[in-house]
């Protein structure tokens, strides 16, 4: 009995030497294993601060070390992490293994946070103290929006403004613009416009007959009724989905045809739709688009399955805004099984990217497909770190389907 109590005590001493010796605070090795602090290193550093795509956002970094004083800061900054979620980039760098980065930002203190504004130009230091609501107010004076002030004497205008795209407008009872649609229209910015509506103005809210507070409506001049967010009103994500939806797809000159479209493509509005016959070409062959296609299995519903789904959604949210467009879309493994073989992607749920043009080719992953695998699958492919083979005569086959009813009489 005692030898065993003594087998436990070395084993945990043990791991305690590890982390100590690795240095992460954070993730799956730090003390707060449901930590969402991005941790960085040499591999997915430009990735996440000097791309294009990240150029919009605030970016907090802290640069540490296995020490007292950072130890001290991690429940502050997961804190951080958690409020900022979807809004601004908090990340973290791990001085004791990533000296290179540190070095090149002139850390000599643990810890050090620091801040790259939008823009991507420069860096700012602080010099506060050393607590989550501090630092908080502090990162929230570099963050910039792009929502606009609605009220019955600008609402036309807002609408008419390129008249042919959906907008989206918060109704809300509070004084200031929440930071959640602030951060949403930073991640939409020059797709989608964004305005709110303060629950005082009855000419706008009674136009639109909004009576709950706070609402999400997406509204276009010559629409018969505007289309209501359901979802959660504190899901940043959900809320980006559901708009993200709207931004390009249904930009026509009349919701009616919006309507009809949407019945005879599904695909158009789905976050993941499912590569078939009938979708590949719009989803994929002519999207201009890397496609990143995951074979998975249907649900009782009919759907990928839903763990699978949610970690396809939560990636396309990631990647909405990069410089590469991604299209993210599922493939059904049991009946495209002579598509997914020739990607090597039969033993689902795997993960390929296809790229089609002059050369059809695709990069596989052989990893389980969670959220952390798919995303250091798509590092490799937006850094060109992963190794292509090359299909002669294109894509695959898929297995034919047959179009609705409505559009085979239309062809007859």
């Amino acid at each position: 009995m005692m030898r065993g109590v003594l087998q436990v005590a070395l084993l945990a001493a043990a791991a305690s030497c590890v982390l100590a010796e690795k240095g992460d605070l954070y993730g799956k090795d730090g003390p707060q294993k449901e930590s969402i602090v991005e941790q960085l290193n040499h591999l997915n550093f430009g990735t996440h601060i000097k791309k294009p795509d990240s150029m919009s956002h605030v970016k907090l970094i802290e640069f540490h070390k296995d020490s007292a004083n950072c130890k001290s800061f991690v429940k502050d900054y997961n804190s951080l992490a958690k409020q900022f979620k979807g809004i601004v980039k908090v990340t973290a760098v791990n001085c004791a293994t990533q000296k290179k980065i540190c070095d090149e930002y002139g850390v000599k203190d643990y810890p050090t946070l620091k801040v790259i504004p939008p823009g991507g130009f420069g860096t700012q230091d602080y010099t506060g103290e050393r607590n989550d609501k501090a630092v908080y107010a502090w990162a929230l004076k570099f963050f910039s929006h792009f929502v606009e002030k609605v009220d019955s004497e600008k609402i036309d205008a807002f609408l008419n403004k390129d008249a042919g795209k959906y907008k989206a407008l918060l109704f809300t009872d509070k004084a200031k613009t929440p930071l959640m649609w602030r951060g949403v229209s930073v991640d939409l910015k020059g797709k989608m416009t964004l305005g709110v509506v303060q629950k005082e103005d009855k000419g706008v809210t009674g136009r639109f007959k909004v009576t709950k507070f706070p609402s999400i409506l997406v509204v276009k001049p010559g629409q018969k009724k505007p289309i209501k967010f359901e979802g959660k009103m504190n899901d940043i994500r959900e809320i980006f989905e559901f708009l993200n939806k709207y931004q390009e797809t249904f930009a026509l000159e009349n919701s009616a045809a919006d309507e009809e479209l949407a019945q005879k493509k599904p695909w158009l509005s789905e976050a993941v739709p499912e590569l078939t016959s009938l979708s590949a070409q719009d989803v994929c062959y002519g999207a201009d688009a890397w496609c990143v296609i995951v074979a998975g299995k249907r649900d009782a519903d009919g759907k990928l399955e839903k763990k699978v789904l949610e970690t396809m959604v939560a990636s396309k949210s990631k990647h909405a805004s990069g410089s590469v467009k991604l299209s993210f879309m599922w493939l059904d493994a049991q009946r495209e099984a002579v598509f997914a073989k020739a990607l090597g992607i039969e033993a689902s749920p795997k993960v390929a990217v296809l790229r089609t043009g002059k050369r059809t080719r695709y990069a596989k992953s052989d990893d389980e497909v969670t959220s952390a695998n798919l995303e250091k699958f798509l590092e490799r492919v937006l850094n060109s770190d992963v190794q292509y083979t090359n299909l002669k005569g294109g894509p695959p086959e898929l297995t034919k389907l047959e179009p609705p009813e409505d559009d085979k009489k239309k062809k007859k």
